[in-house]
């Protein structure tokens, strides 16, 4: 079952007024072609305080069409953008100054006591 839907567009840089639209899957390599289209925009000068350019917003859409075929537009990557931001912000905020904690390879999660787990529940909720 496809999740596109056909949809009037007024983006003055499409080449009809029709385009299809899907729903954004953001797997591991999908989010992994996402953060290095926006990093070289970045890094190429094309972001204005929190966000990139228009420019640089087609730039990322063209490279993630170029690698993986799918044709997101510019909301469905700033979503993901403002999505990743906020998951880095509360890992950073969870574990950036912890000394006490670790990293289980083979489970890919957090290695820690039961009371620390207990402090940050007690904090932050979950």
């Amino acid at each position: 079952m496809s999740q596109c839907k056909r949809m009037i567009t007024k983006d003055p840089l499409a080449t009809n007024s029709e385009v299809e639209k899907c729903k954004a899957v953001w797997d591991l390599k999908a989010t992994k072609y996402c953060i290095q289209g926006c990093l070289d925009q970045v890094s190429k000068g094309e972001r204005n305080c929190t966000t990139l350019t228009k420019k640089g917003w087609q730039d990322v859409t063209s490279y993630f069409f170029d690698l993986t075929g799918k044709k997101y537009d510019k909301s469905q990557f700033k979503n993901r953008w403002d999505s990743l931001k906020k998951e880095w912000s509360i890992w950073y905020e969870l574990f950036a100054k912890e000394t006490c904690i670790g990293w289980d390879s083979v489970k890919n999660t957090v290695d820690a006591s039961n009371e620390w787990w207990e402090q940050k529940i007690a904090v932050y909720g979950r």
